[in-house]
């Protein structure tokens, strides 16, 4: 596949999937989430032994057919955002948007699919100019100059990327090669280190005031407080099911509150 041309059309999508859906940040960062539960049904729970950290069904609910989307919340914040944002490719078809503008034949493998829609989340995250000049810059401040670098001081720039799109590393390491910021040779030699990287990566995030290495362990669907409010006003509701509901997802009931009068509006208006 000509990788060169397929970004272009990426980036075409994705300026439209932000004009569609009123995207104006630069750096979505952890905002994703919102604009997914904007596109769809989203799960929050954790599952701490599970590999996965997300994926996208879809399903017909009153003969509509609707998208879900499971986000793994045990896995560290920066990889569920990269999941809501490879996921949100997912409900856009971008995939298959991408064959149709590149005239291929026949359809995308799985194979195919799951590296335009990886694409697709790294644009949506990390636009390629202004990811290149954000690293170019964390490079000047850290008085690094082109040419050979030690890996740890590359990783010291790849850790502030990594703090300023709100993304993880492996996304970041790809990233350098996508925009052309680095060969893909040494991006092979930094993956056949990643042990010793990923340890270089927690020295450095752990004494910042960063939690892109932590789980939040959210349990929740979006929208499932309203959905539960309304159920119980209904005669007709299964009070167990809806306890049970409420244990399983941690939803504690809002606290009663006083009654307080109170005009909100710019009175010249009125």
């Amino acid at each position: 596949m000509d990788w060169k041309e397929i970004d272009k059309v990426i980036r075409k999508i994705v300026s439209d999937i932000k004009d569609k859906c009123i995207i104006k940040n630069v750096a979505i960062r952890d905002n994703i989430f919102g604009i997914l539960e904007d596109n769809c049904t989203v799960i929050y729970y954790p599952l701490e032994n599970e590999k996965n950290r997300g994926f996208h069904i879809k399903r017909i609910v009153k003969n509509e057919l609707e998208d879900f989307v499971y986000i793994n919340t045990a896995k560290p914040i920066a990889e569920q955002i990269f999941a809501a944002a490879h996921e949100f490719g997912h409900i856009f078809e971008v995939s298959d948007k991408v064959w149709k503008m590149m005239e291929y034949s026949g359809f995308p493998t799985e194979e195919d699919e799951e590296n335009i829609t990886n694409r697709f989340a790294a644009e949506l995250l990390m636009p390629a100019e202004v990811f290149k000049q954000s690293f170019l810059e964390s490079m000047k401040e850290l008085g690094i100059k082109s040419g050979k670098v030690k890996v740890d001081d590359l990783v010291r720039v790849m850790v502030m990327q990594m703090n300023a799109f709100m993304v993880p590393y492996e996304a970041v390491r790809r990233r350098l090669v996508e925009v052309g910021l680095m060969q893909q040779s040494a991006a092979d030699f930094l993956e056949s280190k990643e042990e010793e990287i990923l340890h270089l990566v927690e020295l450095l995030t752990q004494y910042q005031n960063s939690y892109l290495e932590k789980g939040t362990g959210r349990k929740t669907i979006s929208g499932i407080r309203e959905l539960i409010e309304e159920a119980e006003t209904r005669e007709n509701i299964d009070d167990f099911l809806v306890k049970r509901i409420k244990r399983d997802l941690e939803i504690v009931d809002m606290p009663e509150t006083d009654e307080l009068e109170i005009n909100i509006g710019d009175k010249d208006n009125e």
